[in-house]
């Protein structure tokens, strides 16, 4: 396990669900708590942030979670991310959101090793065209450009990468291994919801 700080955003909206998606129940477990399971093996502590502190029980999480309430008053994900990651007690963050119930370990730990590059500020997977920024490992080195973005109200996950360096995990990479295909899967609607919950008996059984 490497020293690193597992980051869950789980603002709570939801609004193209209209429910919380992150109590979502699949496979017998809530969605936040599927991705819980992951992040512990492979991080050493896990910071989930939230928008309001009413939240926290809301969520109804195990004492070991550490909580973060926004910084940054209605910033997305971009703000979840400097929150989470400045009160990081490591230099490396893995950052996930809480709808992504097929998370895979092994692509994590895939990507962790990519982090002994002492130059590199953000490791993040590419995949179906798109930089998954959810779901990729970010160092404090680029707190003061995600601050800087915020205060300028430009909320773009991506729209700091040009002033730091980035490692881009391939398609190809990521399909050679087992399971990964599916991490980046994600809860917005009831169709996603009723696809994950199939999707989830076909590996598992009923």
């Amino acid at each position: 396990m490497s020293e690193l700080t597992g980051i869950l955003l789980a603002g709570g909206k939801s609004r193209r669900l209209g429910r919380d998606k992150a109590q979502e129940v699949i496979g017998g477990r809530r969605i936040i708590d599927r991705v819980i399971d992951t992040l512990r093996t492979i991080s050493t502590s896990q910071t989930v942030v939230v928008d309001r502190w009413e939240r926290i029980e809301e969520l109804n999480l195990d004492s070991q979670i550490n909580y973060v309430v926004d910084s940054y008053d209605n910033s997305g994900s971009l703000g979840g991310l400097y929150s989470g990651l400045e009160q990081s007690p490591t230099r490396w963050a893995l950052l996930v959101a809480c709808d992504m119930p097929f998370l895979s370990a092994r692509l994590f730990e895939f990507m962790v090793t990519k982090i002994s590059n002492e130059d590199l500020d953000v490791v993040i997977p590419r995949f179906e065209g798109r930089l998954q920024t959810t779901h990729a490992l970010y160092s404090k080195s680029c707190l003061e450009h995600i601050d800087g973005r915020l205060k300028d109200g430009q909320l773009k996950m991506d729209g700091y990468f040009n002033n730091v360096n980035v490692c881009e995990i391939s398609q190809d990479e990521i399909l050679k291994i087992e399971g990964s295909k599916y991490s980046f899967f994600n809860v917005n609607t009831a169709e996603d919801l009723d696809l994950a919950i199939r999707m989830d008996k076909n590996t598992y059984g009923d």
